[in-house]
């Protein structure tokens, strides 16, 4: 198991505590890449002295955490969660089962939000995993995000596929390059983690405005859908408005409690996409990873092929 950190002292004792008392029936290893400077790496090595820290001293992002994870882990399954996730007690075991069971390459699960009674924690909770539910069917599926999700080891090697630092939309990018060169991955809604997101106004804010920025860059070396928004930069205004009606119909369809809640919170939710599209019309450049795997690249590789964007 790999957990990418950075500055996660406020929540990764419930992350490593849930860690640790998985009830499975095999061994497993648990890796932390931290990259903090409040100490999170002194406290894991005090309290959780069964985890294999890797300390950076530079911030480095989740990507490029996972990429440097991987070459340290051992098992034949590579699983990967956040420093503010919660799995539930069966999580690893459930993972283990449906790798054996279903021919696939990965599989993932749903995302429960930590802080129900918190508004904004519900609209930023409600923006990005809307699709992933604990009502959402068992399936296939083309993307899951990274706080839960693990890989058959061979993945990596076999598409020739690491993380980008394409923040925060790596996750979306490795699985769609996953997905375009043959990968499969398998979502199952009894595979839960509880997201220790607790956001204020501002923080809300900013997140989408990252997250928008990285979407939209996602768009640009990738199949994934929406790119004629990068490309006619006037059709974004309807943007807020295509993500509020796409969010109440998965909800509609899965997740009927929720929806009255999700149509109270429309106009913080609105402000909230408002803020996304707004970054996604920034037309941001990113770095590539500052740590990837040998003989690996992070992009679809036909516009990969054309050039380095």
């Amino acid at each position: 198991m790999i957990i990418p950190c950075f500055n996660g002292k406020e929540t990764i004792r419930s992350t490593l505590g849930a860690v640790f008392s998985q009830v499975t029936d095999f061994g497993y290893e648990v890796i932390v890449v931290d990259s903090s400077n409040d100490g999170t790496d002194r406290l894991i090595q005090r309290e959780f002295p069964g985890v294999h820290v890797i300390h950076l001293n530079q911030q480095t992002l989740p990507g490029s955490g996972r990429n440097l994870g991987i070459r340290h882990a051992a098992g034949d399954i590579v699983v990967f969660t956040d420093a503010d996730a919660v799995p539930d007690t069966d999580w690893l075991q459930k993972i283990s089962d449906l790798h054996r069971t279903i021919e696939t390459d990965a599989v993932g699960g749903c995302v429960i939000n930590g802080f129900p009674r918190s508004l904004t924690a519900w609209v930023s909770h409600l923006i990005e995993f809307n699709e992933w539910t604990a009502h959402t069917p068992a399936g296939f599926v083309r993307n899951n995000p990274s706080v839960n999700i693990s890989y058959k080891r061979q993945v990596f090697s076999r598409y020739k596929l690491c993380f980008s630092d394409i923040f925060p939309s790596e996750d979306t990018l490795f699985n769609r390059a996953l997905i375009d060169r043959g990968g499969r991955i398998y979502y199952d809604p009894s595979v839960r983690v509880v997201h220790l997101s607790r956001v204020g106004l501002l923080t809300l804010f900013r997140h989408q405005l990252r997250l928008g920025r990285a979407s939209a860059k996602a768009r640009t070396l990738s199949t994934l859908p929406g790119q004629v928004f990068t490309k006619i930069r006037w059709l974004c205004i309807i943007l807020p408005l295509v993500r509020w009606i796409r969010a109440s119909l998965r909800l509609m369809r899965y997740e009927q409690r929720q929806l009255v809640l999700f149509w109270l919170l429309t106009p913080l939710y609105l402000g909230a996409a408002t803020a996304w599209t707004a970054g996604f019309m920034q037309r941001k450049e990113f770095q590539d990873p500052k740590i990837r795997l040998d003989g690996c690249d992070c992009y679809v590789p036909d516009r990969n092929r054309e050039g380095k964007p």
